[in-house]
């Protein structure tokens, strides 16, 4: 008796591909060395041998779908949140699958990254945008500042005492303008919000330290912030929200008195912008203020190295999950005000943002 053949899925794939070409059913058995009654079992599981969801095409069984009905509900999920050009991202995806899988009873169910990637490249769902600095950095620069200025900077001053803060700007009612979505769709995220603070965001080189955020808006008293006794952070006003010299030194001296309170001496590192003072020094008591040289803040600027980027990606996060929330609850599309922004911003760098990201980002700076 001949030993029965088994063929891989690629080879099962080849024998459907022959079939399509119009190739004579005897001649194909003929060619992979299989009976006419192998041919037509492989035809008729012709769905389950193309879509199947093993990486390894030399495998020879397929592998059938133990939660598939987990699938199938994070698949209508997704269509529903991209029916209403909700942004989606793989961890959102993962953590709407333990939902349901919790909710169907498949208590072992993981949500693993092994699990995602099939997910996605069986249902074609792929990453698509919705829709820095601009100068060249001076490699010449960076050497000679981490030469003269950083390594007596880290030769003066603790790890614990040597601090960088930046400002960036924060359109806070936007979502984000990429998403996860079908090869096949055509990718619109609506209309974004102009409406932009300023945030400064600073720490120490541990990051076991980060300071609290300075907000800077358009009003001096937003309709929000009726009834609020005391915010997350500090808030100053100007009418275009930017950052300004008084504002930036009013914040420093604020440090600074913090700093004479605890009996610290710090080393402040700012970028070379316009809005930072540079004859601050002069008025302060334990803080050092250092300035990067022009033009290579992406290189030599902690909070530019990944640390601001972090912070954005949690917060936008953030703000999807409360965009979900309210969907899922049947409400219109959450439009949120500036006093919610502060408090999800204020999480989002408290609690968000680790440490090990912070300390990362420094030695990607040169801080080491």
């Amino acid at each position: 008796m001949s030993k029965r053949k088994c063929l891989t899925i690629k080879e099962k794939n080849l024998i459907l591909q022959e079939v399509d070409r119009g190739v004579k059913k005897k001649d194909i058995a003929s060619k992979f060395g299989i009976p006419s009654s192998s041919l037509s079992t492989i035809i008729r599981n012709r769905d389950k041998i193309e879509n199947n969801d093993l990486p390894n095409p030399c495998s020879k069984r397929l592998k059938t779908c133990v939660y598939e009905d987990v699938n199938e509900a994070v698949l209508k999920w997704i269509h529903a949140m991209r029916d209403k050009n909700v942004p989606i991202s793989g961890p959102l995806i993962t953590e709407k699958a333990m939902q349901f899988a919790k909710a169907l009873g498949h208590d072992e169910f993981r949500g693993s990254s092994g699990w995602l990637d099939k997910f996605k490249r069986k249902q074609g769902i792929v990453g698509k945008v919705m829709s820095g600095e601009s100068n060249d950095v001076s490699d010449k620069d960076c050497e000679s500042w981490i030469a003269e200025t950083l390594n007596k900077i880290l030769k003066d001053y603790k790890p614990e005492n040597i601090f960088n803060a930046d400002e960036t700007a924060l359109f806070f009612q936007c979502l984000p303008q990429k998403t996860l979505t079908f090869k096949n769709e055509k990718c619109f995220g609506g209309k974004h919000s102009k409406a932009r603070i300023t945030i400064m965001l600073g720490a120490n080189m541990t990051g076991n330290q980060k300071l609290k955020p300075l907000i800077i808006g358009k009003s001096k008293t937003p309709r929000c912030f009726k009834g609020t006794k005391s915010l997350e952070v500090d808030y100053e006003f100007n009418k275009k929200s930017w950052m300004t010299a008084d504002i930036c030194e009013k914040w420093i001296q604020k440090l600074d008195k913090l700093m004479i309170a605890e009996h610290r001496k710090i080393a402040l590192i700012f970028d070379n912008c316009p809005a930072h003072p540079k004859d601050i020094n002069k008025k302060l008591k334990n803080i050092t203020v250092f300035y990067l040289p022009p033009n290579t803040t992406s290189k030599l600027q902690p909070m530019d190295r990944g640390v601001i980027q972090n912070f954005k990606l949690h917060y936008r996060k953030r703000m999807v999950r409360k965009v979900i929330a309210a969907l899922e609850n049947k409400q219109s599309m959450p439009k949120i005000n500036l006093r919610e922004s502060i408090t999800e911003l204020s999480k989002a760098w408290n609690s968000d943002v680790t440490d090990r990201t912070i300390r990362n980002s420094f030695a990607k700076g040169g801080y080491s």
